[in-house]
């Protein structure tokens, strides 16, 4: 088994990442800020809806912290859930044998259950690009998990 725990200084520099998932999610915050802008010079009335859009929208981009959840490479998945900060979990796709995306009230988790029985577990913010990616370079190793597990 290949995967393990390495610095992040450490990762490959010559790796192409694919996709990196954040906890802010940064398209979804310019796009309020474009429709608040917008908004501000239809209508007279829309102007306290769109500027709380606009305040909004700057204030999530500008205050609230951001962090890097993970990386999609062709080669192994690199998660940055590990207590030390400056350390990392690098999945190699073939030490994956099953993974699922489970729902909970607070966040979402990404459980992936590799080759030597052990499991790592990361909380996720977007459903949809996780299930992208993971079925892109996991093929056939998803895990439907029907029941709603509350925390």
């Amino acid at each position: 088994m290949r995967s393990q725990v390495i610095r992040i200084r450490n990762l490959p520099a010559d790796i192409t990442v694919r996709h990196s998932v954040h906890v802010k999610p940064t398209i979804l915050m310019v796009v309020f800020l474009l429709v608040g802008v917008v908004m501000l010079f239809m209508k007279p009335y829309l102007l306290m809806a769109a500027m709380t859009m606009i305040l909004l929208a700057l204030f999530s981009l500008f205050i609230m912290p951001d962090r890097k959840l993970c990386d999609f490479t062709d080669d192994y998945l690199v998660l940055y859930n590990q207590p030390d900060r400056s350390r990392c979990y690098m999945v190699c796709w073939e030490d994956i044998v099953s993974w699922r995306y489970e729902w909970h009230a607070s966040y979402d988790q990404l459980v992936i259950l590799l080759s030597d029985g052990s499991t790592q577990m990361q909380e996720m913010y977007s459903r949809l690009s996780i299930q992208y990616y993971m079925n892109q370079y996991a093929k056939g190793k998803e895990v439907k998990n029907n029941a709603i597990k509350r925390m």
